[in-house]
């Protein structure tokens, strides 16, 4: 393997055809794994979903499950649901979520009303139905090495563009390859350098960041995301792993996890996991 010092950050790389460089600059222009999210809402398919809170205790004070068909036209989508179960304090009286989580991933995956689907990727204007964290979101999973998010609390902007000088003193860049699904992939890691300081890795918000590229077409078809960070403002440790397949060529999400801590100031503490299995996709 081909080691490459640029700098002073290590690189590591295997003999596949191109440069490091080149290939950094895929990762932050990659549109694959967005797309593959637009085929998730453009095409009908059934979703299996569970979502458990805990308390500080790490003890299962509330959980959701929801079953049920993303329909679609091809042009408007709705959800439907089979199931829909709940057990603890999920719900305040007047039937709103009581904690932000759930409302989250509901923006995301489960919207309440009929909504636009469509496969192109259009440069849009900020939707009002979309919410400000609900944007830098988008940002953050889509783009990495963006740090174009419209709120910085605690300083947390810079910290996302993990390619940029001051940055590349946190981080180690590897790309190797693997087997994944009996895909041959580019492997892509970004890593927080096991040999510097615990104070200095705690300026890092971004602990990994891990892709795997479809050789055959360069497509992201799995990639996991640990996020760390702790100041005067915020405290968050999150784990997002995201699986990708191919459904009649279409590239589509297959499950997503989550495992995520967070306790931002003059907000309630919340620790909740998430899984979403995504099936049976009607794509002709």
């Amino acid at each position: 393997m081909k080691v490459i010092v640029l700098d002073d950050v290590v690189i590591s790389e295997e003999k596949n055809g191109f440069s490091v460089n080149d290939f950094i600059s895929y990762v932050k222009n990659d549109t694959t794994f967005y797309k593959a999210f637009k085929h998730l809402r453009f095409f009908q398919h059934n979703f299996k979903s569970e979502l458990n809170i805990f308390n500080k205790k790490n003890e299962n004070i509330a959980s959701l499950v929801k079953e049920g068909i993303h329909y679609s036209d091809n042009k408007r989508a709705y959800i439907s649901y089979d199931t829909l179960l709940n057990t603890g304090r999920m719900f305040k009286r007047n039937g709103n979520y009581r904690f932000y989580t759930p409302k989250a991933f509901d923006e995301v995956f489960f919207p309440s009303d009929t909504f636009e689907v469509f496969l192109n990727i259009r440069k849009e204007k900020n939707s009002s139905e979309e919410s400000q964290n609900m944007r830098d979101a988008k940002t953050i999973g889509f783009s990495i090495g963006n740090d174009n998010v419209e709120q910085s609390k605690g300083g947390v902007k810079k910290k996302l563009a993990i390619f940029n000088i001051e940055m590349q003193q946190y981080y180690d860049y590897v790309i190797s390859d693997t087997l994944y699904n009996n895909y041959p992939c580019y492997v892509f890691s970004v890593n927080v350098k096991e040999t510097i300081s615990a104070k200095m890795k705690e300026r890092a918000l971004i602990r990994k960041i891990v892709s795997f590229f479809d050789k055959k077409n360069l497509n992201v078809i799995f990639r996991e995301y640990v996020f760390k960070y702790k100041n005067w403002f915020i405290d968050l440790d999150i784990n997002v792993v995201v699986y990708m397949d191919y459904v009649n060529s279409f590239h589509l999400p297959i499950k997503v996890e989550y495992r995520g801590f967070w306790d931002v100031i003059f907000f309630k503490t919340e620790k909740a996991e998430f899984s979403l299995v995504l099936s049976d996709y009607i794509t002709e």
